[in-house]
């Protein structure tokens, strides 16, 4: 009897301990969709966490570019795709909230996806070169108020819709310049043919070098790499704080045990150590597993920010 008590009990916390890898594995190559084009810190990630799911599962994940419209073009795609587990997408949050508030006929909203959970939270900072004579964002505003045309670097339409209400909060104008990626305005930056630029975590390298500077933090909190940099909000600007994860999506309807795998997958991604020094050492990003019931909640909440901010700017 003792004996018997003991295997059932050993049963049970086989079944029910622990978190485990769900059932369903690929039955082929998946293809994973990235919002960002080659070369970006954003598409470097995205390999980073496929090479992840090989490495530890030994899945095989063919990753795709599929730049356009701050991820609507990958959006569009994903969207229309088979929800049997086979392909995926990697986008920052914003493509599945401000992009719709933008465009309420962009063609998607965020029902029509599974979230499968996000690996990491950015750091988007503005940057200017170490030797600029600005040192934070009242330093722009002032020299903006003295006729200084200011150009900043925009990789997103969230970024172009920020710097806009930025300036109109305090009264002036910035020029928005849009590039394809945060490395494309650090590179214009460091070559000299751009003032400032948006970027979302490729920077700290570079401002430990001191070859660029943070002028101010666009997320909630300073950032990791440039704490000494006020927020917007610290800076008396509240209408453009970004709170953007870096999300793995699927298109809707994905089967329960699918989607447990692939969440089950992802979350596993928490525990690479290999995985967590390019995200939190090499990006400087907040690595944080968010699951994706709860990311869509903030999504959600997220498209009412943007078409207040979208609402700001009218």
């Amino acid at each position: 009897m003792f004996k018997k008590i003991i295997t059932v009990t050993t049963l049970a916390l086989a079944l029910f301990s622990g978190p485990v890898l769900a059932e369903w594995k690929p039955n082929g190559s998946i293809t994973m969709m990235t919002m960002f084009p080659p070369g970006g810190g954003g598409d470097i990630l995205s390999r980073a966490v496929a090479k992840h799911f090989e490495d530890a599962l030994g899945w095989n994940v063919v990753v795709e570019n599929k730049p356009g419209g701050g991820g609507a073009a990958m959006a569009k795609i994903l969207k229309t795709a088979p929800a049997d587990g086979m392909t995926i997408g990697f986008a920052v949050s914003e493509t599945f909230s401000f992009a719709p508030a933008m465009n309420p006929k962009i063609g998607y909203t965020a029902d029509d996806f599974s979230f499968i959970g996000a690996v990491a939270n950015t750091q988007v900072g503005w940057v200017a070169a170490g030797d600029s004579p600005y040192n934070s964002l009242e330093d722009l505003v002032a020299a903006a108020k003295d006729g200084a045309e200011i150009e900043v670097g925009v990789f997103s339409p969230r970024a172009n819709a920020a710097v806009r209400a930025i300036g109109k909060h305090f009264g002036v104008e910035f020029i928005p310049v849009p590039i394809k990626s945060g490395n494309e305005g650090i590179n214009n930056i460091l070559n000299g043919h751009l003032d400032t630029t948006l970027v979302g975590g490729p920077q700290a390298p570079h401002v430990r070098k001191g070859a660029l500077k943070v002028l101010a933090s666009l997320e909630a909190e300073r950032l990791i790499v440039g704490k000494n940099a006020l927020t917007v909000i610290e800076s008396g600007a509240p209408v453009a704080t970004f709170r953007v994860k870096w999300t793995l999506a699927a298109p809707a309807g994905m089967p329960e045990d699918i989607l447990k795998a692939w969440t089950a997958a992802l979350e596993s991604s928490m525990t690479n150590e290999t995985l967590r020094a390019f995200i939190t050492e090499k990006m400087s990003l907040k690595m944080s597993f968010t699951p994706g019931d709860l990311l869509k909640d903030e999504i959600i909440k997220g498209r009412g920010a943007s078409e207040a901010l979208i609402g700001f700017l009218r």
